[in-house]
């Protein structure tokens, strides 16, 4: 065990019962699935908030909500006006329970792969996809998708973080040490991880246990962090993927709410400083009404 090991490893023990890494709420949602759908559903507030701030209507709508798990989100977006929801995911079994869950003739379910959404082109109105982005393992090849699908005149919002956020690497459970994987390779970062979540004083999630209860063994062997799991985008390569595909793009950068980080919101939206220093960050995108340029056969398709 290196230097930089024993380091993380006291560091994560220090921060385990601080709200650096989870609010209550965070922390609540990671007990159980109920808890966790709750927090989910509670979520929709906050895109509400972000629709009105970018002038982006949900009414009479067609909406997508492109990686909508079990669908918690996906109601809400019928509560507040849209006309129909189609929810995507790669998770059958997330489908699967959202059809379970959501039995309404306005909302329905598709499965979609890493590259394709099987929704026929220009028939929707709208795309939101909140906390996802970051997971998409091919974001221009989905970008193009979206772009497919959307009507002219369509809209997508986007909410995700930049790959330098503190808590990146979706880790916070085992890992709670802002920007660890800045810190150390990740190699370093993944052994640390194992170290925390064989150490008595660990407190194991939902996500360690099994359908029957078992602990899971750890899932921290790698020498490196899947980008099939996270993509490692920056913001800038997200706006390059998003104007690539034809879309205009907003950036918005959210400084960090937490008391801790006070310090850092007069620097949040900084260029050279925002993908550290952002703690959300929302992209508003707009596929024009009539296209002004050619675009490639690969994003224009019939």
């Amino acid at each position: 065990m290196n230097v930089a090991e024993i380091g993380l490893y006291f560091a994560a023990k220090a921060l385990r019962s601080a709200s650096i890494a989870h609010t209550p709420e965070m922390k609540a949602a990671l007990t159980n699935i109920e808890e966790n759908d709750a927090y989910r559903a509670g979520e929709i507030g906050r895109i509400i908030s972000a629709l009105k701030k970018y002038r982006l209507c949900l009414s009479e709508r067609t909406v997508v909500d492109f990686g909508c798990n079990d669908g918690a989100l996906s109601l809400g977006y019928l509560q507040n006006g849209a006309a129909r929801v189609v929810g995507v995911d790669v998770d059958e079994s997330a489908l699967d329970r959202a059809r379970a869950l959501h039995q309404d003739e306005r909302m329905s379910f598709l499965k979609s792969t890493v590259s394709s959404i099987p929704i026929q082109d220009s028939t929707i109105d709208a795309v939101i996809s909140y906390d996802v982005f970051e997971h998409v393992s091919n974001p221009p090849k989905i970008v193009e998708e979206l772009w497919r699908i959307l009507r002219p005149s369509g809209w997508v919002l986007i909410g995700t973080w930049s790959w330098r956020h503190p808590f990146a690497p979706h880790l916070w459970a085992v890992m709670p040490v802002p920007w660890a994987h800045l810190l150390v390779n990740e190699r370093t970062l993944l052994k640390a991880c194992r170290r925390v979540y064989h150490a008595p004083w660990y407190r194991p999630n939902r996500h360690d246990f099994d359908a029957a209860g078992r602990r899971l063994p750890d899932k921290y062997t790698e020498q490196a962090i899947s980008r099939d799991y996270l993509n490692h985008y920056l913001i800038r390569d997200f706006e390059s993927a998003f104007r690539a595909a034809g879309f205009s793009c907003q950036t918005d950068v959210i400084p960090f709410s937490s008391p801790y980080a006070v310090w850092t919101r007069p620097f949040a939206r900084a260029r050279w400083l925002r993908d550290f220093l952002a703690g959300y960050v929302w992209f508003s995108l707009k596929k024009p009404l009539a296209l002004t340029t050619a675009k490639s056969p690969s994003v224009s398709r019939s």
